[in-house]
C-alpha cells in the first residue's frame, strides 16, 4: 500500500484530477454562461456558507463513525480520530484513483494505527455495499417517482448506471460471502504467471500465501459481522444516509446564498441521483465528469447564472477540501513511516 502511495503516484493522480476537475468546470461555465458571474458574485450572502460548511464536517464525521463502529470490534483500543483519519484518506486517494479506488487509503491508515489488514478489508466492503444498497433504493425511487425537473436523459443514465451498480453489488457480496471463490480465481491466475515467467514464482508464492491468510481472516471476520453484529451492519446504511443527507443539505444552502429558489426536494433529488450516476464515473474521484452531470442536473432548477458557481461551491464543499486535508493526512502518515524506517 506505501508503494501505492508513493509520491510518483500520488503527483501523477493529483495531476489527473486537477485536470479533469478545471476541463469539468470549464465546461459547465461554457454550458451555463458567463456573463453575470460578476453581479452573481456581488449578490451572494457569503455568510451562508459558514452552513454549507458545518455540512461538510457532518459529512465527514458521518462517514468515520461508518467505519469506526465496525473497526472498534476488530480493535478496542482504535481512537475515533483514526477513524477520522482514515475516512479523509480514503476520499483523498479515491479523487486521485481512477474509479473513486480509494480503499487503499483507509487501509493504509487503519493498518499504521494496529488494526489487522483483513479486518479494514472487511469493513470497507461492508460499508460499500451499503453506499450501494442506499443509492439502489434511492435510485430506484427517483426513477419510479421520475419527477418533471429532471432532464430526459437522467432516466436513461439512470438505468445505465443500474447494471453498473448490480455488477458491483453481485461482486461485493460474493467478496463478502463467498471470498473463497476470489481467491482460487488469484491463485489460478498466479499459477498461470508462474508457469509462463519463472523467476517471479518465489515473489508469486509469497503473494499467494498472504491472499490465502487474508481470505481466511476476511471470512472469519465477515461471519462475526453478520451473526453478531447485525445491528451494525444496519447502522451503517443509517449513517451512509446521514453523510448523504449532509451533502444535500450543503447544497441546498448554497443555492440559498446564491439567491436561488431550488427546494430541499428537488436538491435531494439531484443529490442522489448525482451520487449514483458518478459513483463508478472512470475519472479520479469522477472530476470533470461530476461537474458536467451537475450542470446538466441543475438547468431546470435555478437560473443558468447561477449554476457554474453552484458546482464549483458544492464540489468544493463535497471534495475539494476532502483533497486537500486526506492529502495532508496521507502525508503526514507517510513521513512517520519514512522517519521510522530510517531510524529502523
Amino acid at each position: 500500500m506505501q508503494e501505492f502511495l508513493s509520491r510518483e503516484n500520488v503527483a501523477r493522480g493529483v495531476l489527473f484530477f486537477v485536470l479533469c476537475t478545471f476541463a469539468g468546470l470549464f465546461i459547465s461555465f461554457l454550458w451555463s454562461g458567463t456573463q453575470d458571474i460578476k453581479q452573481v458574485f456581488r449578490e451572494m450572502q457569503v455568510e451562508m456558507l459558514l452552513g454549507a460548511c458545518l455540512c461538510m464536517f457532518a459529512d465527514w464525521i458521518f462517514g468515520a463513525l461508518r467505519f469506526h463502529i465496525f473497526i472498534r470490534k476488530v480493535n478496542p483500543e482504535i481512537k475515533f480520530k483514526d477513524s477520522l483519519r482514515a475516512n479523509l484518506g480514503t476520499l483523498c486517494v479515491s479523487c486521485i484513483t481512477p474509479f473513486q479506488t480509494g480503499g487503499v487509503g483507509h487501509l493504509y491508515i487503519y493498518t499504521r494505527a494496529g488494526v489487522p489488514l483483513s479486518g479494514a478489508m472487511t469493513s470497507g466492503i461492508i460499508c460499500f455495499l451499503s453506499t450501494l444498497i442506499t443509492l439502489i433504493v434511492f435510485a430506484g425511487g427517483i426513477t419510479w417517482l421520475d419527477p418533471p425537473f429532471l432532464p430526459k436523459t437522467a432516466t436513461w443514465v439512470s438505468l445505465f448506471s443500474f447494471l453498473a451498480f448490480s455488477l458491483a453489488f453481485a461482486s461485493f457480496l460474493m467478496l463478502l460471502f463467498k471470498p473463497e471463490i476470489v481467491f482460487r480465481f488469484f491463485n489460478w491466475l498466479c499459477n498461470a504467471a508462474k508457469r509462463r515467467f519463472t523467476r517471479l514464482a518465489p515473489a508469486l508464492e509469497r503473494t499467494t500465501s498472504k491472499m490465502e491468510e487474508l481470505t481466511t481472516e476476511h471470512k472469519s471476520f465477515a461471519t462475526m459481522f453478520l451473526r453478531h453484529h447485525k445491528g451494525i451492519c444496519l447502522l451503517s446504511v443509517f449513517l451512509t444516509c446521514g453523510f448523504l443527507g449532509a451533502r444535500i443539505v450543503g447544497s441546498y444552502i448554497v443555492v440559498q446564498a446564491l439567491n436561488g429558489e431550488a427546494t430541499l426536494w428537488e436538491l435531494s433529488v439531484i443529490g442522489l441521483l448525482l451520487n449514483f450516476v458518478v459513483l463508478f464515473a472512470p475519472s479520479p474521484g469522477a472530476s470533470g465528469v461530476a461537474e458536467v452531470v451537475t450542470a446538466g442536473l441543475m438547468e431546470n432548477l435555478i437560473f443558468k447564472d447561477l449554476i457554474p458557481l453552484f458546482v464549483l461551491l458544492t464540489r468544493f464543499f463535497a471534495i475539494y477540501c476532502a483533497v486537500v486535508v486526506g492529502g495532508v493526512v496521507i502525508s503526514l502518515q507517510l513521513a512517520n513511516d519514512f522517519r521510522a524506517k530510517k531510524s529502523a
